[in-house]
């Protein structure tokens, strides 16, 4: 029985996405890039539909298949893209210890991940954030507040706000 779960993470594993070739045709939530000290890079926040209201309302629980794309820059100017960090929601029993998030890294293009899984420096980071299921997102859309940005005029076709 003991032997059951690392050979369940594993196959969960194989069934995250390999390829995040779509990322910047997803919902961009960040109006401009934002400085993160944990990244040492300027990012910006791209969310696939499951996650978009989940980040926006500052979610307790994600659902299961929610993605959230940061895009990783050398520089505020947006020319030097150096990497893609992804964030998927799996399924309960993934990693319950860890919100059941899989982490991925990839190349700027998102067709080579390089990293994946159980990722500890991205979970040791994460853990800081448990109440919104492990995502920064009050900082963020605290950011974006600031920047007075309206979410609905790029994010039409989306219930965004909980009522």
């Amino acid at each position: 029985m003991k032997f059951l779960f690392p050979i369940l993470f594993i196959i969960v594993s194989l069934l995250a996405q390999d390829n995040y070739e779509d990322w910047d045709k997803q919902y961009k939530l960040t109006p401009t890039v934002i400085d993160s000290d944990a990244h040492n890079a300027y990012i910006e926040i791209f969310t696939n539909k499951k996650a978009t209201s989940a980040y926006i309302n500052k979610a307790k629980e994600y659902p299961v298949g929610a993605i959230v794309y940061k895009p990783l820059y050398q520089d505020k100017a947006k020319k030097i893209l150096v990497r893609v960090v992804i964030m998927e929601k799996m399924y309960k029993g993934y990693d319950s210890q860890n919100g059941d998030w899989f982490y991925a890294v990839s190349n700027p293009k998102g067709d080579d991940v390089y990293e994946k899984g159980r990722i500890d420096h991205c979970i040791s980071c994460h853990k800081l954030v448990k109440d919104t299921d492990y995502m920064f997102s009050q900082s963020v859309m605290k950011k974006i507040d600031d920047e007075n940005f309206e979410l609905e005029r790029i994010i039409p076709d989306l219930e965004l706000y909980e009522k």
